[in-house]
C-alpha cells in the first residue's frame, strides 16, 4: 500500500552532524521516524502492546515529490545513474532551464561489457561512456526524481527541495534558560517545493513510500502520524504532517521487472559484442538469469562477524553472492527517544547501491523469494527501516539519455 504524507511545517528529520552548531536533515522521511511517532502515540493512549503493534507493519522510506500531475511513482536515482556534466538533468524536464543533455543508466551495458569479457571478448577500448549531445564526459547523478503521467506520457522530473534555516539559542540544561554564546541553526525541508511547470512558482511537497501490513494496522499508522509531530524540534514550529492513502500508479510486478530487465540485457549483450574483435565466437545471449537488488535506504551487512558493503542472499537454499555491484560506505545510526539515548553506529552500504546477481533455475522458483526480499528488506536493523530495497529498479531500464 502506497501513502502519502504532506508536511504542514518544515520538517527536521536527523542526520548526522557536520559541526555541533548546525542541526540539519534527510531529504526523505526514514521508516522508522514514522514508526517512532507511531509508538508515542500508542504510550499517549496508555496502550501496552506497543511494540507487537507497531512490529506488525513494515514502514518503507518516504521520498521526496512535487503535488502536480499524477504519481506512477517516486524513488531514488541509483549510483548508476550519470548525466552530462556540462548540462546536466532529464531532456524531459516542464521548465527548459532544467532541462539538460538527459540522464542515462549504465548498470546494464556494463553488466554485459564484464559478462562479455569473462567470455573471453577482446575489446580494443576499456568501457567508457560519453554525453551523445556534446560528447563531454558523463559525471553520477544523485537525488530524487518522479515519474508523472502528462498527456499519456511518462514525464521525468528531478525533485528540488527548499530548506528553511532559522538560528536559534541553546538551552541550558541544569538553568532552562539560555546558555551565553550557544547559537545553532536549525536548517529544515521546507512544506513546499520548487513547481515543474513556469506558471506555478511553487507547489506543496509530499513524501510518498510504500507500507507493508494489514489495513487496520495502517490505519491506525495513519490516525497517529496525524496527531503526532515527526522529527525534531514539535514544541518550536516544526514536524506536524497529515498523511492518506495515495493514489499511486505504482510499479509493475517483480516477475514482469525482472524479464524486461533481462531483455534489456539481451539487448545490451547484442549491441557491445558488435565491439569485440571476436564477435564471431561469442555466445548470442548471456546464460541464466539475472536481476539487481537496488537499496532504498542505507543496508547494514556483515559477512562472518565483519561489517561488510556487499550483501549475500539465501534463495530457495542457495547463497547467492553479486556477480556486479556499485556501492559507497555510509552510516547507519539514530536516536531513541524511549531510551533518550543515541542508537549504534554501523557502517552501512549508502542508498542506491546496486548489487546484480545470477539464477540458474527457473523465474518461478525465484519470484516468491524475491517478493519476500522487497517486504522485509535486506540486511540487518530492517525493523528501522535500514535495508529497504527494490528487485530491478525501473531506471535500470533508461540505456539511452531520457
Amino acid at each position: 500500500m502506497w501513502l502519502k504524507i504532506k508536511p504542514e511545517e518544515p520538517l527536521i528529520l536527523g542526520d548526522v552532524r557536520a559541526g555541533s552548531q548546525f542541526l540539519s536533515s534527510t531529504p526523505y522521511i526514514p521508516g522508522r521516524v514514522l514508526r517512532g511517532a507511531w509508538a508515542e502515540w500508542l504510550l499517549a493512549q496508555g496502550r501496552e502492546d506497543i511494540l507487537p503493534t507497531v512490529e506488525r507493519v513494515r514502514i518503507g522510506n518516504f521520498f521526496p515529490t512535487v503535488e502536480w500531475r499524477p504519481i506512477r511513482y517516486t524513488l531514488p536515482l541509483p549510483l548508476s545513474a550519470l548525466t552530462c556534466k556540462q548540462k546536466s538533468g532529464f531532456r524531459g524536464e516542464p521548465l527548459p532551464d532544467h532541462r539538460g543533455h538527459g540522464v542515462v543508466d549504465t548498470l546494464l551495458p556494463q553488466v554485459a561489457y564484464q559478462i562479455l569479457e569473462k567470455a573471453g571478448a577482446r575489446f580494443s577500448a576499456p568501457f567508457t561512456l560519453t554525453c551523445i549531445e556534446c560528447g563531454d564526459r558523463m559525471e553520477p547523478m544523485s537525488g530524487f526524481y518522479t515519474v508523472y503521467q502528462y498527456s499519456g506520457t511518462d514525464r521525468y522530473v528531478q525533485t528540488r527541495l527548499r530548506y528553511h534555516a532559522q538560528t536559534k539559542v541553546g538551552l541550558s540544561r541544569y538553568r532552562r534558560a539560555s546558555a551565553e554564546q550557544m547559537l545553532y541553526t536549525a536548517s529544515a525541508l521546507s512544506p513546499v517545493a520548487e513547481s515543474p511547470e513556469e506558471k506555478e512558482k511553487r507547489n506543496a511537497l509530499v513524501f510518498v513510500g510504500r507500507v507493508h501490513g494489514k489495513r487496520e494496522d495502517v490505519q491506525s499508522l495513519i490516525d497517529a502520524v496525524n496527531r503526532v509531530a515527526v522529527g525534531a524540534l514539535h514544541t518550536r514550529g516544526y514536524g506536524r504532517v497529515t498523511a492518506e492513502e495515495a493514489k499511486v500508479a505504482g510499479l509493475s510486478d517483480i516477475a514482469e521487472r525482472v524479464n524486461q530487465f533481462n531483455a534489456t540485457l539481451a539487448h545490451c549483450w547484442q549491441d557491445i559484442k558488435r565491439l569485440a574483435a571476436n564477435a564471431g565466437e561469442l555466445p548470442e545471449k548471456p546464460e541464466g538469469t539475472y536481476f539487481s537488488v537496488d537499496l532504498l535506504a542505507p543496508g547494514v551487512f556483515q559477512e562472518n562477524g565483519v561489517p561488510s558493503l556487499v550483501p549475500t542472499l539465501d534463495v530457495n537454499g542457495q547463497t547467492l553472492t553479486p556477480l556486479f555491484w556499485m556501492t559507497r560506505p555510509d552510516f547507519a545510526s539514530g536516536w531513541s527517544t524511549a531510551w533518550g539515548l543515541p542508537k549504534p553506529t554501523n557502517l552501512a552500504a549508502h542508498m542506491g547501491g546496486v548489487y546484480v546477481f545470477r539464477w540458474e533455475d527457473g523465474l518461478e522458483s525465484l519470484v516468491p523469494a524475491l517478493e519476500r526480499l522487497e517486504s522485509q528488506g535486506i540486511g540487518e536493523r530492517c525493523d528501522e527501516g535500514f535495508g529497504e530495497c527494490l528487485v530491478c529498479h525501473p531506471f535500470h531500464q533508461e540505456v539511452e539519455e531520457r
